[in-house]
């Protein structure tokens, strides 16, 4: 198998020793290098880590044998890549650091990735394209959908809901048996008590709800996720 990241900007980068940590006593595991849209890192990333970026995501020449793990920390970005890829004929695999702990009775789809010290609870299911940063939790029975990205820290308790695409800060908490609706994002060290609308941003402890398109007493807030996203000439590379 041919394991290649997709995106060789900072997490990129962490993701690559992630992958490392995982596979490097398996003898069926290839790193071949990376995917970005940019060709000015490619001496860089060279230099930095000793893998080579081997295409870009609109013209490499996709082979059986390759597995492809998205690294980018947007949700959107995470879905446009994911779907560009996945049209081509792409397929994905799931990381899991040697540190994390995931109960056998937990599922996880294709293209996830669960960080250092992460954790996913017994009876929790991940859909596709899930990240997990270091140290971040998924409760018993959560149900997590596609896209959503966690920060470090952050958690979702037992029972709650996530819907698709959405963003957890550093230290956000959703507590038992909420559900987050599709495409919100939960700031750095909120706290949601209450069930969340989809497009929405929930601040402080306890949280408090704005549009994310609106104005609103707490400023303008812009979704991430509702940007188009042109299907030519993304640059790939992105931090978490």
């Amino acid at each position: 198998m041919n394991l290649i990241v997709v995106g060789a900007s900072g997490f990129g980068r962490e993701l690559l020793q992630y992958v490392h940590d995982a596979y490097r006593n398996d003898p069926a595991v290839r790193v071949k290098g990376f995917l970005d849209d940019d060709p000015a890192k490619i001496d860089s990333i060279r230099k930095t880590t000793g893998v080579d970026i081997v295409g870009d995501t609109l013209t490499y020449a996709i082979e059986e044998e390759d597995r492809f793990i998205i690294s980018l920390g947007d949700p959107g970005l995470r879905r446009a890549l994911a779907g560009r890829l996945a049209r081509r004929g792409a397929k994905f695999i799931s990381v899991i650091h040697p540190t994390a702990y995931l109960a056998p009775t937990a599922r996880i789809g294709e293209g996830c990735i669960i960080g250092p010290f992460a954790m996913v609870g017994s009876y929790a299911h991940l859909e596709d394209h899930v990240l997990l940063n270091l140290y971040s939790a998924v409760g018993h029975d959560a149900r997590i959908a596609a896209f959503c990205v966690f920060s470090p820290y952050s958690v979702a308790n037992g029972g709650s809901r996530l819907e698709e695409g959405i963003f957890l800060g550093t230290h956000a908490a959703v507590t038992p048996n909420v559900r987050v609706g599709a495409g919100s994002k939960i700031a750095a060290g909120a706290v949601v008590y209450r069930d969340v609308p989809g497009r929405s941003l929930a601040t402080g402890n306890p949280s408090k709800t704005f549009p994310l398109d609106e104005d609103t007493s707490a400023g303008q807030f812009r979704s991430p996720v509702r940007a188009p996203l042109p299907d030519i000439d993304l640059t790939v590379g992105g931090d978490r």
